[in-house]
């Protein structure tokens, strides 16, 4: 089944490859904080939407459609377009690239805290890019 990238169903089809993903637990072993990505709405084109992944020592403990609330509790908030997130989704650029050239913006939290993950960041983007997903403007 294919489902729409950053959709209530797609985080917790990710979360669920993501908890099975044991290089991930491994390189996300001392991370701590829950983690929001957002892909910006664009004009004439798809919607915002936003993703709340609690990301807690190699464990996604809660993945779902973001609430407002969720910017609030999120350590991290990761901002881009349809075609940023693309990208990087499906590998073609790494998440620390995306953020060092623009394409992705870290508008919430420390690059610095970020740095020593960028392993659990790739596998996380590896096991994201496994779970059969649209983008808003496929048609």
């Amino acid at each position: 089944m294919t489902l729409p990238v950053f959709s209530d169903a797609w985080a917790m089809a990710c979360s669920l490859v993501l908890n099975q993903n044991s290089a991930y637990r491994e390189a996300a072993a001392t991370w701590e904080g829950a983690l929001l990505l957002h892909m910006s709405p664009e004009p004439g084109g798809a919607e915002e939407r936003r993703v709340f992944l609690d990301l807690w020592h190699g464990e996604c403990r809660a993945a779902r459609a973001a609430a407002p609330a969720d910017e609030t509790e999120a350590r991290y908030v990761l901002t881009g377009s349809i075609s940023s997130w693309r990208l990087v989704l499906t590998g073609r650029v790494p998440p620390l690239v995306a953020i060092m050239t623009g394409k992705l913006k870290l508008t919430k939290g420390s690059l610095a805290e970020l740095i020593p993950y960028v392993s659990a960041a790739k596998e996380l983007v590896i096991t994201a890019a496994s779970v059969e997903s649209v983008f808003p403007d496929d048609a």
